[in-house]
């Protein structure tokens, strides 16, 4: 194995030395332990502390795990608590943002690196510029633009049209995909327009097929998000009907369910982000590299 380290504090020389070896690798240990316990710790505590009940729980002197771990009490809080209700919402509201996502933010950024239509560089410099406004700041606007839609004037309350939208006009995806489709060479999409193929055309059958990896990572990291959002979902929408899994979390507190269950009732809230990174993680992982692709 050969060790790349002569920038660092232990050169390529130091490490082949035992001592440097042993220290090198009881350091990387310790930190490694460590954040894998700040991680893990408190899943786990939530879990075991679940299938306690309340006055185990406020029971100091009991310890860390439970007298007796009932599996039973899973499902038991699943149907209490009627999950299967908030998940297929979250999954409605996910599955609208991919796709809105996926094919408006990734047309806008197919436009910006190829189409480049007369004042696509102002165009770019505005979209960025906005990135650095504080979401604050756009509560407001965004909350009365839904509110009474302008023209049109449609309330799009207590829909999840809202979140569509604005997962469609996310700057960073758009930006992400601009930086992608600048790697691909121009003669490909030259040639297409020669062949007489429309712009959406060539985005469809060309850049999407030539994407894949930007289209999983942003398609992956957008569905997770909507998986635990909970602020927009919270303040456009009332409706028990549409409550989505975050703001379900958030109102247990106020709930008459005791202690335990709503320790149990965090873990489904858990798995959904769990379950797609073991799944996914190769594809997400991979993402690190997208930024640096070359044209």
């Amino acid at each position: 194995m050969r060790y790349n380290m002569d920038k660092g504090a232990l050169t390529a020389i130091d490490i082949k030395q035992t001592k440097y070896k042993f220290l090198y690798w009881s350091i990387f240990t310790i930190l490694l332990a460590g954040g894998l316990l700040i991680c893990i710790f408190p899943v786990v505590w939530v879990f075991l502390t679940g299938f306690k009940d309340a006055n185990e729980i406020y029971d100091l002197s009991t310890g860390f795990f439970p007298k007796r771990i009932d599996l039973g009490k899973i499902s038991t809080v699943w149907n209490a608590m009627k999950f299967y209700k908030y998940y297929a919402n979250t999954f409605i509201l996910a599955a609208g943002n991919v796709i809105s996502t996926m094919v408006i933010c990734g047309l806008a950024g197919y436009v910006l690196s190829k189409v480049k239509p007369m004042g696509h560089r102002i165009m770019f410099t505005i979209l960025f510029t906005l990135t650095l406004m504080p979401g604050t700041g756009r509560t407001v606007p965004i909350y009365m633009t839904f509110k009474d839609f302008p023209y049109l004037h449609i309330n799009m309350l207590e829909s999840f049209w809202p979140m569509w939208l604005m997962a469609a006009t996310e700057i960073f995806n758009i930006i992400l995909f601009k930086n992608f489709f600048d790697g691909i060479s121009t003669s490909l999409v030259e040639a297409a327009k020669i062949d007489g193929a429309s712009d959406l055309k060539i985005f469809f059958r060309i850049m999407i097929p030539l994407s894949t990896p930007i289209f999983w990572v942003v398609g992956l990291f957008t569905f997770n998000g909507s998986m635990g959002t909970f602020f927009w979902p919270y303040l456009l929408i009332s409706s028990p009907d549409k409550t989505v899994l975050g703001v379900q979390i958030y109102r247990l507190k106020t709930s008459t369910f005791s202690i335990d269950y709503q320790l149990l009732g965090l873990l489904f809230a858990m798995l959904p982000q769990v379950v797609i990174f073991a799944l996914f993680q190769k594809r997400i992982m991979g993402g690190i590299n997208i930024g640096g692709v070359k044209g």
